[in-house]
């Protein structure tokens, strides 16, 4: 996706000489930005939404510190990745102390991803057959370290080119390409043998 460089500095110096308007025109143009990357990264819609609000709670309190030196795509897409990260770590941690029964996993992947996997094939079998792909794809990609989800979350499901991956995870554009091929490779271990 495009995001014009000129309409966004208008909104974000609008925003800081005192204009709120403008910081809901940002929310509305990017909301669905970050709660579909979040969503990726986390894999749970309920900590999607709920990071989505701390990220622009973060934003609104932190946009007076934007240089205009890289586009402000860049700079949410940065934020972003930075809380999922920090959330991951706080989950996996929360995880481990936790216990789960049967049941509650259950429930705590019905809440998941499946919710923002789309279709528009009339044919409900189709549909069924690429929900259940994308499904066990993005429950793959959740499974791989968080340097390779976020590489992979970023070039081949978002769709960024590497000078802005670099940007965004602030590492060198050969960092960018190794990472990247090492993600795949893992995901492509992940998926043999599982039939699509």
């Amino acid at each position: 996706m495009s995001y014009n460089k000129g309409e966004d500095e208008i909104l974000i110096k609008s925003f800081l000489s005192g204009d709120r308007k403008s910081f809901d025109a940002i929310i509305n143009k990017y909301k669905n930005l970050v709660f579909n990357i979040s969503i990726k990264m986390l894999g749970n819609y309920e900590e999607a939404l709920d990071i989505s609000q701390d990220i622009f709670i973060k934003l609104y309190g932190s946009l007076k510190n934007f240089k205009f030196e890289s586009q402000f795509s860049t700079y949410l897409y940065r934020i972003t990745m930075n809380f999922c990260k920090n959330r991951l770590i706080s989950l996996h941690r929360r995880r481990k102390k936790e216990t789960f029964s049967l049941d509650d996993s259950i429930a705590a992947e019905s809440g998941g991803i499946k919710r923002e996997v789309k279709s528009n094939r009339p044919n409900p079998r189709q549909i069924l057959d690429e929900k259940e792909y994308k499904n066990v794809i993005l429950q793959a990609v959740n499974t791989l370290k968080t340097e390779y989800k976020q590489i992979i979350v970023l070039k081949d499901i978002e769709g960024l080119k590497y000078e802005e991956i670099s940007d965004v995870l602030n590492i060198d554009l050969g960092t960018v390409r190794s990472r990247l091929h090492r993600a795949r490779c893992s995901l492509r271990i992940k998926l043999e043998g599982i039939s699509l």
